[in-house]
C-alpha cells in the first residue's frame, strides 16, 4: 500500500484466480483454533479475526467434525493469494 502498487497486485492476484488451486485450500479440509478457541477456517482469516460464518459452530466447544466440510467458507480478497495460479499453501504450491 505504502508503494502504490496494492491495487495493480489484487487485481494480479483476481486475474489469476484457479478454481483448481480453490478446491485444494486450506480451508477446505482443516480448521484453525484460536488460544480462546475461536475457530477460523485457515491462518490467514486467523490472523484478520474472520471466525467461521454464517451456521457453523465459531467456537471448538461446539465444533461438529460432521459439518466441516458442509460449511461455506468466510472469503475476502485475501483469499486470492492462495488460489492464483498454483495456488499457495504452507506446503507449497496446490497444485
Amino acid at each position: 500500500m505504502a508503494s502504490g502498487n496494492y491495487e495493480g497486485y489484487m487485481q494480479r492476484l483476481a486475474n489469476a484466480f484457479n478454481p483448481v488451486a480453490a478446491a485444494g485450500v486450506m480451508g477446505r479440509y482443516t480448521i484453525s483454533v484460536g488460544w480462546d478457541g475461536t475457530l477460523y477456517d485457515c491462518d490467514f482469516n486467523h490472523m484478520l479475526a474472520l471466525p467461521l460464518g454464517f451456521d457453523a459452530s465459531q467456537h471448538v466447544r461446539d465444533f461438529d467434525p460432521a459439518l466441516l466440510f458442509e460449511r461455506r467458507i468466510a472469503t475476502r480478497n485475501h483469499c486470492y493469494g492462495c488460489t492464483a495460479g498454483t495456488g499457495s499453501s504452507c506446503g507449497g504450491s496446490i497444485t
